[in-house]
């Protein structure tokens, strides 16, 4: 009986170390969105060397044109999404990662106004939105707990009036804990 409960005692304690060895993370970015510019801010849950969760909010604000008339509209978004890791190096102080997921949350058109001006209204309107996301990001290591993360989104929202496909490129810093 002492045997067994060693046994499993041991176990454990190689299960908690070697989960010690994938930390969860957070990471803050900014960059450009479509023309106009947009953030992110996101918590990855690493599920072992190679793969991860990862639940992001994004901010994106722009311009539509349509002729000499400009429309300001903003996405406000969450993602869930799952990475696998493409290429790391020796001691994965530089890994590229791609990542496929869903995305929801709120597209605000000329600030809830419907009307420009007394003579032009804006044909699209303030709704939620839904859609896919595939991602690439670039991890490089600056340190024990930070890393400088490039990043680029795409989305495609799919009931969106101001452009199904908009792409997010920026850059991030990242923060490592419980290591």
């Amino acid at each position: 009986m002492r045997t067994i409960f060693l046994s499993l005692l041991f176990n454990l304690f190689s299960y908690v170390l070697t989960g010690q060895a994938y930390t969860n993370t957070v990471m803050v970015s900014g960059g450009i969105a479509g023309n106009g510019y947009g953030g992110e801010l996101t918590y990855n849950n690493n599920l072992n060397e190679s793969t991860f969760i990862q639940i992001a909010l994004n901010v994106a604000v722009d311009n539509f044109t349509s002729g000499e008339i400009n429309v300001p509209y903003s996405s406000f978004t969450a993602s869930y999404s799952y990475f696998l890791t493409l290429f790391s190096t020796g001691r994965r102080m530089q890994v590229l990662s791609a990542g496929l997921g869903g995305l929801a949350g709120y597209e605000l058109v000329n600030n809830g106004d419907n009307d420009l001006s007394n003579i032009v209204s804006v044909n699209g309107e303030s709704r939620f939105i839904y859609g896919a996301q595939a991602t690439a990001e670039l991890d490089i290591i600056i340190s024990e707990r930070y890393s400088l993360v490039l990043k680029t989104v795409q989305f495609y929202h799919v009931n969106s009036d101001f452009g199904n496909l908009t792409n997010f490129s920026g850059v991030g810093i990242r923060y490592y804990f419980n290591k």
